[in-house]
């Protein structure tokens, strides 16, 4: 027996990073209402209240200093606390010469970004937008089944068959998004033949806040700085992204603690020093995607549901949220300009689409670029990357250029103001 009709102003399908950062900017700076709808169960708010997050196995985020500058203005509290700052970048090329650093201090900034572990940055959200209760509707344990689309509004109807219906549909559900594929928008598919092994690992030494990339034959590995755990605030650790092709990934997964460690010491090096333990490991493959169009009748798509990147630039987040950003930006001059707005116009949605057209293509080519350019192992290639560092590590305008995209600065212009 079906279930009574909501109604909405809009549908968020995917209640990550993404889909919170959306809700929360929207209802924060409007009396819109927002569905928020997510497949995996609600967050256990006492368990999580006390703000200690220690007992986590966590995956982490590089957040750049421009996504730092958003989620501030939207009253997110708390990243300094949970998030540890990026004052340096290190870069280097195993077994060659090449090198580049950057400092946050040359640029006169905090940091250059922020490393936080991704449920924190969940919870972190949500208890935001847990001020606005009269605004945003959570359906947890929920999917789409069904979607109907009219002239005037979206309907969905959920595994439980209670049907939304709003103006204007999001979906930030991630890659895989079946919401996706039920609005008919195609997808482009580019598999690198490669896998990305994370986890957490525990050092002897401070990591000072260095980010490392470090390059290597079979790929690029990064070790980003992480905060102490609450219960051990003398101890040092840093979150470890490492590229490997898949079967590689699968052999190395497939190791002890003791020879894990042992073989991310040489792929790696001391600049760490010597790396001590490290906590549960996972992998996932990496495939590049790219949604045919960021827009469909009353729907758009944001972050991974309307680009995949491979993992070497640390990029895939903050350009989700440069998505966010400009979304919000649609749907709040639309509805703040006339109470008879139409949100989901076609007119709002086309800015939209036409705004993030080129930031996303120019992303993904860099990032493409970067996975066939240092991981290669043609001689030529090998000279002029080294090249390239050294000439970036010593010409201030060039690492000027790298510290600006390491930032974040370069998908919009100027700084986030908390009313856009």
């Amino acid at each position: 027996m079906n279930k009574g009709e909501e109604s909405f102003d809009l549908v968020i399908a995917g209640g990550g990073a993404v889909g919170l950062t959306l809700a929360l900017g929207i209802v924060q700076q409007s009396q819109l209402k927002v569905a928020v709808i997510e497949a995996n169960e609600g967050p256990d708010v006492e368990q999580q209240s006390d703000g200690d997050f220690s007992y986590l196995d966590l995956r982490s985020v590089a957040l750049s200093a421009q996504s730092t500058q958003l989620l501030s203005s939207l009253g997110v509290t708390g990243l300094s606390e949970f998030g540890c700052p990026i004052s340096h970048i290190h870069v280097s090329d195993k077994g060659h010469l090449g090198r580049a650093s950057l400092h946050a201090q040359d640029y006169q900034l905090d940091a250059l970004g922020q490393v936080i572990e991704l449920p924190v940055l969940i919870e972190l959200l949500q208890s935001e937008i847990r001020r606005h209760p009269q605004q945003v509707t959570f359906f947890y344990g929920q999917s789409i089944e069904h979607l109907h689309k009219s002239a005037e509004y979206v309907e969905v109807e959920l595994s439980d068959k209670q049907r939304l219906k709003a103006a204007l549909l999001a979906i930030a559900e991630g890659g895989s998004s079946p919401t996706r594929e039920k609005s008919g928008i195609d997808v482009q598919l580019k598999d690198y033949g490669q896998s990305a092994i994370v986890a957490n690992v525990a050092l002897y030494n401070d990591h000072n806040n260095t980010a490392f990339e470090r390059f290597t034959a079979d790929g690029p590995l990064a070790l980003l700085p992480l905060k102490p755990p609450m219960q051990q605030p003398d101890s040092f650790r840093s979150s470890l992204v490492w590229t490997l092709s898949s079967a590689q990934c699968e052999a190395i997964l497939a190791l002890s603690d003791e020879d894990f460690i042992a073989r991310l010491q040489d792929e790696f090096g001391y600049r760490l020093g010597k790396l001590k333990a490290v906590g549960s490991r996972s992998a996932f493959p990496l495939v590049q995607s790219k949604a045919q169009q960021h827009i469909h009748h009353r729907t758009a798509l944001l972050g991974n549901a309307c680009q995949t990147l491979h993992p070497i630039a640390g990029q895939g987040l903050n350009l989700g949220l440069r998505d966010v950003h400009e979304l919000m930006q649609v749907v709040l001059s639309t509805s703040s300009s006339d109470k008879t707005s139409d949100i989901g116009s076609y007119q709002g949605l086309q800015r939209y689409q036409q705004n993030r057209k080129n930031d996303q293509s120019r992303l993904i080519g860099a990032t493409d670029l970067l996975v066939h350019t240092f991981s290669n192992l043609y001689p030529p290639l090998v000279l002029g990357r080294n090249l390239a560092l050294g000439m970036i590590d010593s010409q201030p305008r060039l690492k000027h250029i790298l510290a600006h995209h390491a930032m974040g600065f370069h998908g919009i212009s100027g700084k986030f103001n908390a009313k856009l």
